[in-house]
């Protein structure tokens, strides 16, 4: 269980020296949050921004695409509505999904001003807009992140397939570090000055995190000039959250100095339509089979600050336990998941708190008890890109007994940093005993056993939970 989970990785203070500047200062943001508004499509809610004059108002296409209706709301720093307007499609360039607004008579507010340039790769970004559906505007931390510049490059095939109208999938994107969520679509990204340098777009999912990006300012210059006036009224792209409101968003309260937002609910067949570990997840899925994986359903939580992101089964109950969260569900009386998330200065301090939580959960040095790796379902090395590092492992608790090793508990879980931050999940089975586990497959087999009925619960929910600690990883860093 002591496998390295950093092998070769950079630390956060080495990314930071590449092309970063300061995050925008406070007066800089209300400056222009007043020049920001709360577009309100529908279903939709998302964000939106004065540009190029004090009566016209740019948000993403996709958030007004097939709404009966476009509202700009005004809103004052205390998030109070302070006037609304009824907005109409005056310019419309589908390719990069931006849409051109009118409002019926100018505001007494200054639009926002461009800035052309490129960002640089690690360059500071707000994204200033009204996530989650918020009351008041909020600044969401992102960077433009070292990688591809085309969604081509950036989305796994299944995921850019999805993609079958617009944005097209050659257009030049910001490809953003950070968590854009729901109702970020269309906000501003502003440089330390606070001029506009793009527009947030997406993401799209990609297993249980997203994969997000903006479009560079100067294709507001091409919007401004489109002779397209029409909503394309293309069908919805369900992988597209930025804009998803009706996703199923609940904040938690803290949980060991932990915030989660409860972002949304997907099935297995969602998630693992775009999981990381592909060949992984399929080999899980082939062992859990007779429980028909693709029908589970899961609840998707994230420390949005942080980006820690968690798949627990749905409905499942989060707790403070000692230097845990646990999740807890109906019936699970040998199985639990335990989580654990915290800030990292590095990837050496990640490491240790990975060497310190897989000892704590498999109560590692216990007198008398021997935990080892099981190779048929642990990475032989982690999988990492950029500064995201993952890896996953299964391990078994035994004990000496009558002069025999003997298996007690099982564990498989996932460890991961970005840089900033650690994550541990593991589910764990409390029970991994000889006698058990052949009952447990005996009944598996039809046997009638008065225990059978609830072991074979008990498999279930042991197939749900590591899954979801298989889901369970930070967004692309």
């Amino acid at each position: 269980m002591r496998r390295a989970l950093i092998l070769g990785g950079c630390t956060a203070a080495a990314l930071r020296l590449v092309g970063q500047t300061q995050a925008q200062p406070a007066n800089v943001l209300a400056a222009a949050s007043a020049s920001v508004l709360k577009i309100d499509a529908g279903t939709h809610t998302a964000s939106g921004f004065l540009w190029p004059d004090a009566q016209h108002v740019v948000t993403a296409l996709h958030v007004v695409d097939n709404a009966q209706g476009v509202v700009g709301h005004l809103v004052d720093a205390q998030g109070k509505i302070e006037a609304s307007h009824a907005l109409r499609v005056e310019r419309v360039l589908k390719s990069a999904d931006l849409v051109l607004l009118r409002l019926p008579a100018p505001l007494a507010r200054p639009a926002l001003a461009l800035n052309i340039t490129l960002p640089a790769v690690k360059q500071v970004m707000d994204a200033l807009g009204f996530p989650l559906n918020i009351p008041g505007a909020s600044a969401t931390e992102v960077k433009r992140r070292f990688g591809g510049d085309r969604l081509t490059s950036i989305l796994p095939p299944k995921v850019l397939a999805t993609l079958t109208d617009y944005p097209s999938a050659t257009l030049e994107i910001l490809n953003l570090e950070g968590n854009l969520v729901p109702g970020l679509s269309g906000a501003p990204l502003l440089d330390s000055s606070g001029r506009v340098v793009g527009v947030a777009n997406g993401g799209l999912e990609e297993g249980a995190v997203g994969i997000c990006w903006g479009i560079p300012a100067k294709y507001l210059e091409q919007l401004a000039q489109s002779s397209d006036t029409r909503l394309p009224r293309a069908a919805a792209i369900k992988q597209l959250f930025a804009a998803d409101l009706q996703a199923n968003v609940k904040t938690l309260a803290p949980l060991n100095g932990v915030t989660l937002t409860r972002l949304r609910s997907r099935t297995f067949a969602q998630l693992s339509a775009s999981a990381d570990d592909a060949l992984g997840l399929r080999q899980l899925a082939m062992l859990f089979q007779v429980f028909q994986p693709e029908n589970f359903k899961y609840d998707i939580y994230q420390d949005l600050q942080l980006g820690a992101t968690l798949a627990v089964p749905e409905g499942s109950k989060l707790r403070s336990q000692g230097d845990f969260i646990t999740v807890q569900g109906p019936g699970w009386p040998r199985m639990s998941m335990v989580v654990q998330i915290r800030s990292s200065a590095n990837n050496a301090e990640a490491q240790r708190q990975s060497e310190m939580f897989e000892q704590a959960v498999t109560q590692l040095g216990t007198p008398g008890a021997f935990v080892t790796l099981d190779p048929a379902w642990s990475y032989l090395r982690p999988m990492q890109k950029g500064a995201l590092v993952v890896n996953r492992k299964g391990a078994y608790r035994a004990r000496m007994k009558d002069g025999f090793l003997q298996r007690e508990a099982y564990f498989f879980g996932t460890v991961a940093t970005n840089g900033r931050a650690f994550l541990g999940v593991s589910a764990v089975n409390i029970d991994d005993s000889a006698p058990t586990g052949m009952l447990e497959a005996q009944c598996m087999q039809g046997l009638g056993h008065p225990r059978c009925a609830t072991l074979v619960d008990e498999r279930r929910a042991w197939a749900q939970m590591v899954l979801a600690a298989q889901f369970s990883t930070f967004p692309p860093a």
